[in-house]
């Protein structure tokens, strides 16, 4: 009777821990998407041009068809590799759910290949 209570506390000390880490992440997101804009086909971060939209394509994927966007960053010096990620997610809700590309050009670029 003892396992059984300690093994329901340990479960449900997991469960809550895991959830406050998931909603803790989804309020850094919602936050971070509050700080993109969009004009014309630029995408803005605090206000300054990030990236700008270079295609709309389509394609077949295991016969389902697949929107893409392909974005070009306007400035390859970025040093937080989470606001690409976050400028992803940003696209992907705005167009809700499509594939989203950023292209980043390597010449001068703090990522090197």
């Amino acid at each position: 009777m003892k396992k059984t209570v300690l093994i329901i506390a340990a479960l449900f000390t997991i469960g809550t821990a895991t959830t406050q880490v998931v909603l803790k992440n989804k309020q850094y997101k919602n936050k971070n998407k509050d700080r993109f804009s969009v004009k014309e086909n630029v995408v803005y971060y605090d206000g300054k041009a990030l990236a700008k939209y270079q295609a709309k394509t389509y394609s077949l994927d295991n016969g389902e068809l697949v929107e893409e966007y392909n974005l070009q960053m306007v400035d390859n010096k970025v040093d937080n590799k989470q606001i690409i990620g976050d400028l992803i997610d940003f696209v992907s809700d705005r167009h809700k759910g499509a594939e989203v590309e950023v292209e980043i050009d390597a010449n001068g670029s703090d990522f090197k290949l």
